[in-house]
């Protein structure tokens, strides 16, 4: 958070003086691309992600509209941990032993409905974001061997800067703070259905983080915002 504070406060400091205005009564789509960064004890590696943000205009300060990400990443093996048996069943249910690390792909949705409020420049405009949805995780049918997927509420807050092109066009940089509620981070483990789900030495299999009931993720974009022709009554 406190990097994420640092880049939010450096963004602003570029914005120009107040210039031409933001129009009321207009619909903004922006597309982003970017990577999505999971607190340690969510046991997820990093993820690329893609979104899509709709907004209207109810003011040049103050905006309202949805929010959609998509990310594709995986989970953090060296966090779960099998024992798989060889050799004779006969034995213990087999007299070979193998400790294998394993892990999956994630994709996550999040939808929501976000405001915002910004600060109106000539060439650069800084803003800040907050919203509420919901995200789904969907796990690998093929790992899994069935459709798993797990869904709670999210909570979005952030800001970044939009970076005017044209009277209709510009780019957009941002930083937001997503948390996922309702976190379960065994949903995440393909062998958590094993009877053979140990962690036998943590000398030699360290002990993973201390699992939370929520997961903080920080997310990075680049975005092209676009204002389409004669959409929502603004000039």
């Amino acid at each position: 958070m406190n990097r994420a504070a640092g880049i939010l406060a450096a963004l602003a400091l570029t914005a120009a003086s107040v210039g031409a205005q933001i129009a009321p009564k207009q619909f903004t789509v922006t597309t982003r691309v970017g990577t999505l960064q999971a607190e340690r004890a969510a046991s997820l590696d990093p993820a690329a992600l893609i979104g899509l943000d709709a907004e209207y205009a109810l003011s040049k300060y103050l905006g309202i509209g949805t929010t959609v990400d998509v990310s594709r990443g995986n989970t953090t093996k060296k966090d779960f941990l099998t024992r798989l048996r060889f050799g004779q069943a006969a034995v213990a249910g087999g007299d070979s032993i193998r400790y294998q690390y394993v892990g999956q792909p994630v994709n996550t949705v999040n939808l929501g409905l976000a405001a915002t409020l910004r600060y109106p420049g000539k060439k650069v405009s800084p803003f800040v974001m907050g919203g509420v949805g919901t995200y789904v995780m969907i796990l690998d049918a093929q790992v899994n061997g069935k459709e798993t997927r797990n869904n709670d509420v999210s909570y979005t807050g952030g800001g970044g800067i939009w970076i005017k092109l044209s009277e209709r066009s510009g780019l957009q940089f941002d930083v937001r703070a997503v948390q996922y509620q309702g976190y379960d981070r065994n949903f995440l483990n393909p062998a958590r259905d094993r009877t053979e789900l140990i962690q036998p030495f943590p000398e030699d299999f360290p002990t993973p983080p201390a699992a939370k009931k929520t997961a903080l993720n920080t997310m990075f974009t680049l975005g092209f915002r676009y204002i389409p022709g004669g959409i929502g009554g603004g000039n």
